[in-house]
Protein backbone atom coordinates (compact mmCIF):
# COMPACT_ATOMS: atom_id res chain seq x y z
CA UNK A 1 0.00 0.00 0.00
CA UNK A 2 1.26 3.64 -1.28
CA UNK A 3 1.35 6.91 0.47
CA UNK A 4 -2.64 8.53 1.27
CA UNK A 5 -3.82 5.15 0.58
CA UNK A 6 -3.10 4.85 -2.70
CA UNK A 7 -1.91 1.37 -4.30
CA UNK A 8 1.59 0.85 -6.20
CA UNK A 9 1.13 -0.90 -9.50
CA UNK A 10 4.54 -2.64 -9.44
CA UNK A 11 4.00 -6.67 -9.59
CA UNK A 12 5.49 -8.10 -5.99
CA UNK A 13 9.02 -9.55 -6.24
CA UNK A 14 9.17 -13.13 -5.62
CA UNK A 15 11.39 -14.41 -2.77
CA UNK A 16 14.39 -15.76 -4.71
CA UNK A 17 15.48 -19.14 -3.33
CA UNK A 18 19.06 -19.73 -1.61
CA UNK A 19 21.67 -20.31 -3.63
CA UNK A 20 22.40 -24.17 -3.71
CA UNK A 21 24.85 -25.37 -1.36
CA UNK A 22 26.87 -28.46 -2.59
CA UNK A 23 28.00 -31.43 0.11
CA UNK A 24 31.49 -31.38 0.92
CA UNK A 25 33.38 -33.47 -1.13
CA UNK A 26 33.87 -36.88 0.11
CA UNK A 27 37.70 -37.87 -0.01
CA UNK A 28 38.70 -42.06 -0.07
CA UNK A 29 36.61 -44.92 -1.17
CA UNK A 30 33.65 -44.08 -0.24
CA UNK A 31 33.35 -41.38 -2.26
CA UNK A 32 33.13 -43.29 -5.86
CA UNK A 33 29.82 -45.38 -4.12
CA UNK A 34 27.22 -43.99 -2.19
CA UNK A 35 25.80 -46.19 -0.13
CA UNK A 36 21.93 -45.79 0.57
CA UNK A 37 20.94 -45.83 4.03
CA UNK A 38 18.04 -48.38 4.33
CA UNK A 39 17.40 -51.56 2.31
CA UNK A 40 15.67 -51.00 -1.27
CA UNK A 41 14.74 -54.35 -1.61
CA UNK A 42 12.41 -56.03 1.04
CA UNK A 43 11.34 -59.79 1.19
CA UNK A 44 7.93 -59.53 3.42
CA UNK A 45 7.50 -62.02 6.32
CA UNK A 46 5.37 -63.92 4.68
CA UNK A 47 6.66 -64.02 0.90
CA UNK A 48 8.59 -67.31 -0.41
CA UNK A 49 10.80 -67.44 -2.87
CA UNK A 50 12.34 -70.24 -4.79
CA UNK A 51 15.42 -69.53 -7.36
CA UNK A 52 17.34 -67.10 -8.11
CA UNK A 53 17.98 -63.24 -6.94
CA UNK A 54 20.19 -61.25 -9.04
CA UNK A 55 20.29 -57.21 -8.63
CA UNK A 56 21.89 -54.14 -7.96
CA UNK A 57 20.68 -52.99 -4.49
CA UNK A 58 20.14 -53.83 -1.03
CA UNK A 59 18.25 -56.87 0.12
CA UNK A 60 17.01 -57.40 3.32
CA UNK A 61 15.13 -60.84 3.72
CA UNK A 62 12.27 -61.32 6.52
CA UNK A 63 10.81 -64.31 4.64
CA UNK A 64 12.01 -67.34 3.34
CA UNK A 65 14.49 -67.55 0.08
CA UNK A 66 15.51 -70.78 -1.22
CA UNK A 67 17.73 -71.36 -3.99
CA UNK A 68 21.03 -68.22 -5.12
CA UNK A 69 21.17 -64.90 -4.35
CA UNK A 70 23.65 -62.76 -6.18
CA UNK A 71 24.00 -59.28 -5.68
CA UNK A 72 26.50 -56.61 -5.95
CA UNK A 73 25.46 -54.21 -2.67
CA UNK A 74 24.62 -55.80 1.05
CA UNK A 75 22.40 -58.41 1.87
CA UNK A 76 20.22 -58.38 5.27
CA UNK A 77 19.12 -61.43 6.80
CA UNK A 78 16.21 -60.11 9.61
CA UNK A 79 15.61 -61.74 12.89
CA UNK A 80 12.41 -64.08 11.03
CA UNK A 81 14.18 -64.38 7.54
CA UNK A 82 15.42 -67.82 6.83
CA UNK A 83 17.94 -68.21 3.50
CA UNK A 84 18.10 -71.35 2.41
CA UNK A 85 21.02 -70.51 -0.25
CA UNK A 86 24.36 -69.74 -1.92
CA UNK A 87 24.84 -66.19 -1.22
CA UNK A 88 26.95 -63.78 -3.17
CA UNK A 89 27.03 -60.11 -1.99
CA UNK A 90 28.91 -56.77 -1.02
CA UNK A 91 28.17 -57.47 2.60
CA UNK A 92 26.06 -59.56 4.52
CA UNK A 93 24.23 -59.20 7.78
CA UNK A 94 22.75 -62.09 9.35
CA UNK A 95 20.24 -62.29 12.22
CA UNK A 96 18.12 -64.86 10.96
CA UNK A 97 18.86 -68.21 9.85
CA UNK A 98 21.32 -68.81 6.58
CA UNK A 99 22.31 -72.53 4.91
CA UNK A 100 24.26 -72.66 2.67
CA UNK A 101 27.84 -71.10 1.20
CA UNK A 102 28.49 -67.12 1.58
CA UNK A 103 30.61 -64.90 -0.22
CA UNK A 104 31.32 -61.60 0.34
CA UNK A 105 33.72 -58.73 -0.79
CA UNK A 106 33.64 -56.85 1.92
CA UNK A 107 32.24 -58.74 5.35
CA UNK A 108 30.30 -60.88 6.68
CA UNK A 109 28.93 -60.40 10.16
CA UNK A 110 26.47 -63.15 12.57
CA UNK A 111 24.26 -61.04 15.15
CA UNK A 112 23.63 -62.37 18.17
CA UNK A 113 20.32 -63.93 16.97
CA UNK A 114 21.69 -64.96 13.99
CA UNK A 115 22.26 -68.53 12.65
CA UNK A 116 24.46 -70.04 9.91
CA UNK A 117 25.66 -73.42 8.69
CA UNK A 118 27.88 -73.15 5.87
CA UNK A 119 31.39 -71.95 4.93
CA UNK A 120 32.34 -68.18 4.41
CA UNK A 121 34.68 -66.89 2.70
CA UNK A 122 35.00 -62.83 3.03
CA UNK A 123 38.21 -60.37 4.00
CA UNK A 124 36.27 -59.59 7.32
CA UNK A 125 33.87 -61.90 9.48
CA UNK A 126 32.33 -60.95 12.93
CA UNK A 127 30.74 -63.65 14.95
CA UNK A 128 28.50 -61.87 17.66
CA UNK A 129 28.50 -63.63 20.97
CA UNK A 130 25.58 -65.51 21.10
CA UNK A 131 25.47 -65.95 17.35
CA UNK A 132 25.42 -69.74 16.13
CA UNK A 133 27.99 -70.82 13.54
CA UNK A 134 28.74 -74.27 12.08
CA UNK A 135 31.26 -74.34 9.01
CA UNK A 136 34.78 -72.75 7.73
CA UNK A 137 35.58 -69.17 6.94
CA UNK A 138 38.21 -68.36 4.52
CA UNK A 139 39.36 -64.76 5.26
CA UNK A 140 42.65 -64.92 2.66
CA UNK A 141 43.00 -61.92 0.65
CA UNK A 142 41.58 -61.82 -2.77
CA UNK A 143 43.44 -62.98 -5.69
CA UNK A 144 44.27 -61.02 -8.94
CA UNK A 145 41.62 -61.77 -11.39
CA UNK A 146 39.32 -62.70 -8.70
CA UNK A 147 35.65 -60.93 -9.41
Amino acid sequence: MGLFGKTDNKPAEAPRPAAPTSPAPVVGPRAAAPQPSGPACVIGAKTRIKGEITGDENVLVEGYVEGTIKITRDLQIGTAGSVRASVSAQCVVVAGELIGDCHATQRVQIEATGRMTGNIRAPRVVIVEGASFRGNSDMSPRREGEA
